[in-house]
């Protein structure tokens, strides 16, 4: 349900979302569509790390900017990485703040 709310949210705003329930749906997805240029990532997946997932998806497509999103805060995990997170729940302002950053949008 989140990740159907992101993507409107996002197409809402005028990004072409793409939202996949899997990452092996997202390494299989990005190679197909070389327009991805923005990747949203829970920091949590159950079959892997997020930042696990942004590692792999950059190797795919080393341009790709990152933005991760939490349901915990800041202080509950270590991110190896300097991007953007939200914190679920979040608002389109939020998502887009760190869209931006990242995306240059």
């Amino acid at each position: 349900m989140l990740r159907r709310m992101a993507a409107r949210l996002l197409e809402h705003a005028g990004y072409a979302a793409v939202p996949v329930g899997s990452a092996a749906e997202a390494r299989a997805v990005l190679p197909t569509r070389p327009d991805i240029n923005v990747a949203l990532i829970d920091v949590l997946l159950p079959d892997m790390s997020g930042l696990d997932l942004a590692a792999d998806l950059r190797r795919l497509a080393p341009g790709l900017h990152v933005a991760f999103m939490s349901g915990f805060s800041d202080d509950h995990f270590a991110r190896a990485v300097d991007e953007p997170c939200v914190m679920k729940p979040f608002t389109l302002e939020e998502l887009m703040k760190g869209f931006k950053t990242r995306s240059g949008g």
